[in-house]
């Protein structure tokens, strides 16, 4: 039935499914669990690329104040490996842009992980101790850094993970634990553009139904 998905999925891949059906308390089918691995995949990505280009815009935000700097990046703030990253996204830039880029140019080539690093514990003193606040101004409480990269971390392994296509219905009870760690994050930064990322979302629905 599954032949031809093993040749051009990998058999590994259709094996990783065919176990999960196997022991499934529901006795959902292969097809059923992949499906649905789709399904999940899809909607929260919906609410991760909220996530992902709202950080990053108020994370770039708060820190070209607290510098006093919009291209803050030439200020030697950053750590080798992230300026480094910085470079590279500078050259990309350039081979398209011929020197003609912009500060958000290069904010758009910085990928999610970059910003969720910007956020451990090394920069705290330097970005974050007056500024973290102003990222998340609806958290209802002064923001920890340290639980702030976890809840980005966490986010930024789920993204990484549906990027690559990886089976997280492996996860699937915690996954609405996923779900509401975004949108928090999302509703601290902007409780408006929470609920406009949510109502083009459907995850929460299509998880209260997967038995049915």
């Amino acid at each position: 039935m599954t032949h031809f998905l093993e040749k051009t999925l990998s058999s590994k891949r259709v094996e990783t499914y065919k176990k999960l059906s196997e022991v499934d308390p529901e006795g959902r089918s292969f097809d059923a669990l992949y499906n649905l691995n789709i399904q999940y995949s899809k909607e929260l990505y919906v609410m991760l690329t909220g996530l992902e280009v709202a950080t990053r815009n108020t994370f770039n935000e708060a820190i070209s104040k607290h510098m006093k700097k919009a291209d803050w990046f030439e200020l030697k703030t950053l750590y080798p490996k992230h300026q480094h990253q910085v470079n590279e996204a500078i050259d990309r830039i350039t081979k398209t842009k011929h020197n003609n880029y912009t500060v958000d140019d290069l904010i758009a080539h910085l990928n999610f992980g970059f910003w969720v690093h910007l956020c451990t514990r090394p920069y705290e003193k330097n970005l974050w101790s007056k500024a973290l606040y102003k990222c998340f101004p609806y958290l209802g409480q002064k923001p920890s850094r340290a639980d702030i990269h976890s809840r980005l971390a966490s986010a930024l392994k789920l993204r990484n993970k549906i990027a690559h296509m990886e089976p997280i219905i492996k996860y699937e009870q915690t996954l609405i634990q996923d779900y509401r760690n975004i949108q928090l994050l999302l509703y601290a930064i902007c409780p408006q553009t929470q609920k406009w990322f949510e109502e083009k979302c459907q995850f929460e629905e299509i998880w209260n139904s997967r038995f049915s």
